[in-house]
C-alpha cells in the first residue's frame, strides 16, 4: 500500500523540479530540436545528391549500351556487305592427278 504513495511522491517531486527548471529545459529542448532539424536537412540534401548521382550513372550506362548496340548492328551490316561483294572465282576445276 505504500508503493502508490512513494510513486506519487516521486512524480510530484519530479514535476516540481521540472517546473522550477522549465526555462533551462526549454532551452535544451530547443537546441536539441534545432540540431535534429539541421541533421535532417543535411541528410535530405545528401540523399538528393545521391539520387542525382545514381540517375546520371544510369543514364550514362543506358547511353553506353545503346551505342554498343548501334555499333554491333553497323558491324553486322558491314559484314553482310562484305560477304555480298566478295567475288566468287568461277572456272574449271583442276583435274585430279592420276596416280
Amino acid at each position: 500500500m505504500a508503493l502508490p504513495f512513494v510513486v506519487g511522491l516521486a512524480l510530484g517531486a519530479g514535476a516540481v523540479v521540472a517546473f522550477n527548471k522549465s526555462d533551462k529545459l526549454k532551452e535544451i529542448a530547443g537546441s536539441l530540436f534545432d540540431k535534429s532539424k539541421n541533421v535532417a536537412n543535411n541528410s535530405l540534401e545528401k540523399g538528393k545528391e545521391t539520387v542525382e548521382d545514381v540517375k546520371q550513372t544510369i543514364n550514362a550506362t543506358a547511353e553506353c549500351i545503346k551505342e554498343k548496340k548501334e555499333q554491333a548492328s553497323l558491324e553486322d551490316i558491314k559484314e553482310e556487305i562484305v560477304v555480298k561483294k566478295t567475288p566468287v572465282k568461277r572456272g574449271r576445276k583442276p583435274k585430279a592427278k592420276e596416280e
